[in-house]
């Protein structure tokens, strides 16, 4: 089906091609599709009044994990993590592993797990800071939820513009993660984007990319 590229073509993208891949027949698919559909609706209301809104979409090309932060009205930041393929291949690690390691790490993401493929949490607005290059950090503990029988809060989303140098040469990529505290415990969903995979919803444009593009012009 072919895509007209638009304000909102992110959008259509992620509808199209997450929703077939749902399992309608699961409750967890069920419900990861409404979930959707509302979030898709309610941004594309808010578009027509985004100056003071923040609306950041990072998501694979191929659709994997995604993260939408955006302001539901000029006191409350949500941060929301869809895993598309389900709870078996959601991110729960950024880091050096051991072998020692294995058995921490299983038990670990069986919890992260048990929360679903859907995450949401909403911060105070003031709790939030933002940058023009996209970077946005939230911090202080949300309201605890009980999800699935867990006690669940998060105390901080952070994330991060990185610049890796090599000799195959240099990438950039942006580095999200969603700190939480399960039951006491302290766990991450963390998530590396390409530079070109988080866009600005409101203005569809990536600001990194624009000004590293506007600096070529110049030369």
């Amino acid at each position: 089906m072919p895509l007209i590229w638009s304000r909102v073509a992110k959008w259509d993208y992620l509808t199209l091609f997450w929703l077939p891949k749902l399992d309608v027949r699961t409750s967890e698919g069920t419900t990861s599709m409404k979930k959707l559909l509302i979030l898709s609706a309610l941004l594309l209301s808010q578009l027509a009044h985004a100056d003071d809104k923040f609306q950041l979409l990072c998501t694979t090309e191929f659709l994997t994990t995604s993260f939408v932060i955006r302001d539901i009205d000029p006191n409350i930041t949500v941060v929301e993590v869809f895993n598309h393929n389900g709870t078996a291949f959601m991110p729960i690690f950024d880091g050096v592993a051991t072998p020692t390691d294995l058995s921490t790490l299983t038990a670990r993401a069986k919890t992260l797990t048990d929360l679903g493929s859907y995450l949401r949490f909403e911060w105070p607005k003031d709790k939030c800071k933002k940058t023009d290059d996209l970077v946005e950090e939230c911090f202080g503990s949300t309201e605890l939820q009980d999800i699935n029988g867990h006690k669940v809060k998060a105390w901080a989303f952070d994330s991060s513009y990185v610049t890796e140098k090599s000799m195959a040469g240099k990438f950039n990529s942006y580095k999200l993660v969603l700190n939480l505290e399960i039951d006491g415990d302290t766990y991450a969903v963390p998530m590396r984007y390409a530079d070109t995979e988080c866009t600005d919803q409101a203005t569809m444009t990536n600001p990194v990319l624009k000004k590293m593009n506007k600096s070529k012009s110049t030369h």
